[in-house]
């Protein structure tokens, strides 16, 4: 373990992050299992990857007939991610008709602020205070993780609340979310960004999964819209 953690830290740099004190080996994957090299089996509670389940077969058999047919970008016409985007967006709401496809969320979220500020003109953003989007200079901003801080003079434009705490907090509402949110937004129109989004995850999972009752977030999406910003919402 020693000589993996000395070749990672070597080949990778010393700042990538693992879990755990003793980290863990893992070697196979099966499910919603995994299996580390001594053979020690571990409910899979964490990876936002294998959606599916690790090795799921169907999806085995998927991958490995695209790949040796074709792989390639968008920029062809290619009638398999039509279809794909048409069944995507029949899950949805009618107003949601179109997909951008990505490759990373970091890349999502970067397309999702750069809209927002298109939309609105302003620049302005609001985050929680406990929580990750991704790695690029614009959204490695909304992570107050992520320091120190090198964004290219960005941090201006972002504008951080105290996410929703139902175990320290428990008795505190949606009312008290969107005062803090109302507040955001009054120091960014005083500093003269405007008020571009809010981008939340839903669930606010890395937040630690708050348990908020429906109708939760209703006020912060009506203070949202009534100061003519758009609602993010970042949920994998």
């Amino acid at each position: 373990m020693e000589d993996m953690l000395a070749r990672r830290k070597r080949l990778l740099g010393p700042n990538i992050s693992l879990f755990y004190d003793a980290p863990v080996h893992i070697v196979r994957g099966e499910g919603v299992w995994l299996w580390d090299t001594d053979g020690e089996r571990y409910l899979d509670c964490y990876n936002n990857v294998p959606h599916v389940g690790h090795c799921n077969p169907r999806a085995v058999v998927a991958i490995t007939r695209q790949a040796s047919t074709l792989n390639t970008h968008t920029r062809y016409l290619l009638e398999g991610i039509l279809d794909y985007a048409e069944r995507l967006t029949a899950t949805m709401d009618g107003s949601l008709s179109s997909a951008i496809l990505t490759c990373t969320g970091s890349e999502a979220n970067d397309i999702a602020l750069r809209m927002a500020e298109g939309v609105t003109g302003k620049r302005g953003i609001i985050a929680t205070d406990a929580t990750y989007y991704g790695d690029t200079a614009l959204v490695s901003q909304l992570s107050r993780s992520n320091v120190p801080q090198v964004g290219f003079g960005l941090e201006q434009f972002f504008r951080h609340i105290p996410a929703p705490d139902s175990y320290r907090n428990p008795d505190e509402g949606g009312s008290a979310f969107a005062n803090h949110l109302r507040a955001a937004i009054a120091d960014l129109e005083e500093a003269g960004h405007g008020f571009a989004a809010l981008i939340i995850c839903p669930f606010f999972v890395n937040e630690g999964f708050p348990n908020l009752p429906a109708g939760w977030l209703a006020e912060a999406a009506r203070v949202v819209r009534e100061a003519g910003g758009l609602l993010i919402a970042d949920e994998v």
